[in-house]
């Protein structure tokens, strides 16, 4: 059997997720797909994390900046306690995600989504789906370098999964 719906949504990060309950909310058939947990990059592997782990940072120079001068004492990154601090954030994210695009009508689906047609899609697990309209809001991923060492670094997702702090750190790129 193939389903038919007037909203197909590939990627699951706020601006799929939106325009997911959006169309719901106004009576259409929606369904959101995505291969990658619930939340996109943001939410999960980039600017909320980083956030965190950059408040971490801050405190401590802030630290550094007052001794002398109110402040006394070593202040350093607990990196692990950091981490947890973070995990305590995004690992809720996914259920939460759908459970909202559930509520609004949305039907969530998990897989890869691969066009067929001009109006079909087959997603992995689930067969193929006929729609109306297309979204595709898959965000963005780290673009590989092509240089002399850059097979020494990681990139963002990698970093914000360390489970040890490295002794030195150089940031290439910006974002």
């Amino acid at each position: 059997m193939t389903d038919a719906l007037d909203l197909i949504v590939i990627g699951a990060g706020m601006a799929g997720i939106t325009a997911a309950k959006k169309c719901a909310r106004a009576g259409w058939s929606v369904a959101n797909v995505d291969e990658l947990p619930y939340g996109g990059t943001c939410a999960l592997r980039d600017c909320d994390p980083k956030k965190m782990l950059r408040a971490g940072a801050e405190a401590v120079e802030a630290a550094r900046r007052l001794e002398g001068k109110g402040a006394r004492g070593e202040t350093r990154i607990d990196w692990p306690a950091l981490m947890k601090h973070k995990e305590n954030f995004t690992d809720p994210v996914p259920q939460s995600m759908e459970s909202g695009l559930t509520e609004a009508g949305v039907r969530a689906l998990h897989g890869r989504a691969r066009f067929t047609a001009d109006d079909r899609v087959e997603i992995d697990g689930h067969g193929e789906i006929v729609f109306s309209h297309a979204l595709i809001a898959t965000g963005a991923k780290p673009r590989p370098l092509d240089f002399p060492g850059a097979e020494g670094l990681i990139d963002s997702t990698d970093f914000l999964n360390l489970a040890e702090l490295p002794r030195r750190i150089v940031f290439v790129g910006d974002g």
